[in-house]
């Protein structure tokens, strides 16, 4: 009996022992048969990622070179404007969403009134914007002293509610696109930050200054390509979309705008302009460069009427070249196209070329109201 008990447990033994090898076993085939899943899960998925990757780079590449081939967007404008957009992109992406929490929403609240009362009392004085410039100046620095994201958010809306300014004024008076400009100028010229956020919502209410059309793609319908170009309601109760022709005067004043910054010249002791005249020398050849659009002598005549008489100091060989491609080629072909709402302005811009090579004067906007 005792050697028929060793014999049992010998016998058990084993088996327990088989039964354990056997489990080892298992769970070494379940564990590798697991890493291996795992691998090629992995693997499918770095695969799936690569070609997701490979795909989204040649339709990024695609894009870019049918914009760089389109007659409808300048490559050059549109990589500026996605330079300036970036810091508004960074904006929303970290700092606009603080603005969840009500007391941080309350105390910037409270840091932009200061900011708008200052913007509301600019005036066609010289003095004046100076005076205006040091108080706001003065404000964004206490601000930036105290928080800067408070100073980020105020930047931001300083930008946007100084455009909702130059659309009103210089529309209803074109010569204030002269005093906001040099306001403008001054407040770029000390808070390099400032003209991101400027230029970034400057491009993309106008799209014309990069110059973009939208008019490329035959998938937009004409509502989407009015929206992308930012078509307004001109009674927004009844949300009725303003006609072409206030379209067009709207965005001349942006142009307007545009162009007067960039010929604006420094008081003695004052820094210098960071958005100089070569900056509208550019957009104006990119404007030729492109087939004119039924806005397009909008667009040519608001920007000379500001800065035409910087621009022939700045480039005298080049520019009276260019007036007389406007002249000759493209004015030509304006008369051509017109579709009747532009006719006034392709008339304008006719006297304003030909009192330039008549007579040799430059019809000048006065920075004087008549």
């Amino acid at each position: 009996d005792k050697e028929f008990e060793e014999e049992l447990k010998k016998q058990r033994k084993a088996v327990e022992d088989a039964i354990a090898y056997d489990r080892k076993k298992s769970e070494e085939q379940s564990a590798e048969a697991k890493a291996k899943a795992d691998k090629e899960k992995k693997d499918l998925e770095e695969a799936e990622k690569k070609k997701k990757e490979l795909a989204e780079k040649k339709e990024l590449n695609a894009k870019l070179k049918k914009e760089q081939q389109s007659t409808a967007t300048s490559a050059g404008g549109l990589k500026e404007y996605q330079a300036f957009y970036a810091r508004i992109e960074s904006y929303k992406n970290t700092i606009r969403p603080k603005l969840d929490d009500e007391n941080f929403r309350k105390a910037c609240f409270m840091k932009k009134k200061g900011v708008k009362r200052t913007l509301s009392q600019l005036q066609n004085k010289h003095g004046v914007i100076v005076e205006k410039y040091k108080d706001i100046y003065q404000i964004l620095m206490n601000i930036k002293q105290d928080s800067d994201d408070v100073y980020q958010i105020t930047l931001n809306y300083l930008a946007k509610t100084f455009l909702d300014q130059v659309r009103q004024d210089v529309t209803a008076k074109p010569h204030s696109a002269y005093f906001l400009a040099r306001f403008a100028y001054l407040l770029c010229s000390t808070i390099p930050e400032f003209l991101d956020y400027l230029m970034g919502r400057l491009y993309k209410r106008c799209q014309y200054l990069i110059p973009r059309f939208h008019d490329d793609d035959p998938t937009l319908s004409d509502d989407e390509i009015r929206k992308r170009l930012r078509y307004c309601n001109a009674d927004k109760q009844f949300k009725v979309r303003e006609s072409f022709v206030q379209h067009a005067e709207g965005h001349k004043s942006y142009v307007m705008f545009f162009g007067a910054l960039c010929q604006t010249l420094p008081d003695p002791g004052q820094p210098e302009n960071v958005f100089p005249i070569k900056h509208a020398w550019i957009y104006l050849a990119r404007l030729c460069n492109m087939p004119p659009r039924e806005i397009t002598p909008f667009l040519i005549l608001g920007l000379l009427e500001v800065s035409c008489q910087r621009l022939l100091e700045a480039y005298p060989n080049q520019m009276p070249k260019l007036l007389r491609l406007l002249k000759q080629t493209i004015l030509p072909i304006m008369r051509t196209e017109s579709a009747g709402d532009n006719t006034s302005a392709i008339s304008r811009l006719e006297i304003f070329l030909d009192s330039y090579f008549q007579k040799g004067v430059v019809l000048a906007l006065s920075e004087v109201p008549p």
